[in-house]
């Protein structure tokens, strides 16, 4: 009499079917997904949103940093939707198909459907824990992360897998001509998708309008500009412009004319003080200036950074000093520096 060794159905890889994926092809696979989506959000979005996946982790959130959630996009939710259903009626997403990678049933080998689908992707948020459950293929003997484990669902390599019972009546007999065209189809979206998911050039332009600088000392040997600067960016990729979301970086400078009628100074200085809205200073800022004839003086920016640090109704007083002695002063209120901003 012969013991023969019975193998648990849960661990074995179906007889008939295609071999088990690799963990390298998920891993392209997942790539080349996420940059489609990626890509997407940058188009509908532009940068700093957070972005749709189908193999999530726990930091998918909106943050302070992202001015759009990508939920709130009735397209970006429209593509994940249908990256779902094209995963579950015909086994793999475009980036899945590049890779040669099929999602399917466990029992009968037949793609999986959409809410299958979907719930596999709300599962692999048990595998974001530490990454473990990503790492998992690695080493299960079906090559399972705890999402296919929970959903019943395995990772083949093929690119022609079962079609799924709705459909299997419409489809015909694969082609090598169909199979060709569906893959270059799909590499085409991966392609688009990782250069709109990646920053191509970037430019910024600066504009500049005249801020009220109130005068405290008068002088005739004195006179003031004073200026805020408005930085914004533009982000290209292949033929698409966008307007960067990023903060606008808006800066104060002030420049003095000067006609030193007292030449024989020893010491002259330019120097600015940030108020906050008690009266108190937060920050100093001194230019030695070493001419002894009439000159422009090299503007001084107050950068985003130290405005902020004044808070609300902050206010920069900037002076002419001559050996101790006050010749000019003027202020710039965050008020009037607001009024031409909305002006």
């Amino acid at each position: 009499m012969t013991d023969t060794a019975v193998v648990p159905t849960d661990l074995a890889t179906p007889a008939d079917g295609p071999p088990l994926a690799s963990w390298t092809r998920r891993v392209i696979a997942a790539l080349l997904d996420g940059a489609i989506l990626s890509g997407a959000t940058w188009i509908v979005l532009g940068t700093r949103s957070s972005e749709p996946s189908l193999t999530p982790t726990f930091d998918l959130g909106p943050t302070p940093d992202d001015p759009v959630a990508w939920s709130t996009s009735p397209w970006l939710v429209g593509l994940l939707l249908a990256m779902l259903a094209v995963q579950g009626w015909t086994g793999a997403t475009p980036g899945k198909r590049v890779a040669g990678v099929a999602v399917v049933r466990a029992s009968d080998g037949l793609p999986i459907g959409f809410l299958a689908s979907a719930a596999r992707v709300v599962a692999h948020l048990l595998d974001a824990i530490l990454f473990i459950g990503y790492l998992r293929p690695l080493w299960s003997p079906r090559k399972q992360t705890f999402a296919d484990s929970l959903v019943g669902t395995l990772a083949v390599q093929t690119r022609e897998p079962p079609a799924h019972p709705w459909f299997a009546r419409f489809r015909r007999e694969p082609s090598a001509v169909g199979s060709t065209v569906v893959s270059v189809a799909a590499l085409g979206l991966c392609v688009l998708g990782v250069a709109f998911s990646s920053t191509q050039t970037s430019a910024g332009s600066e504009q500049e309008t005249d801020v009220p600088c109130v005068a405290g000392v008068e002088s005739v040997t004195a006179s003031v500009d004073s200026t805020r600067h408005v930085q914004t960016f533009l982000d290209r990729r292949l033929w698409v412009t966008r307007s960067s979301v990023e903060p606008a970086q808006t800066a104060l400078s002030i420049t003095w004319t000067w006609v030193d009628a007292d030449l024989g100074a020893t010491r002259r200085t330019h120097e600015i003080d940030l108020l906050d809205a008690d009266g108190e200073v937060v920050s100093v800022i001194e230019q030695e200036l070493p001419f002894d004839s009439p000159a422009v003086l090299d503007p001084m920016r107050i950068t985003p950074f130290d405005l902020s640090a004044g808070g609300r109704d902050w206010t920069v007083e900037s002076r002419l000093v001559a050996d101790g002695v006050l010749v000019a002063s003027c202020t710039v209120s965050q008020g009037d520096w607001d009024s031409v901003h909305l002006g």
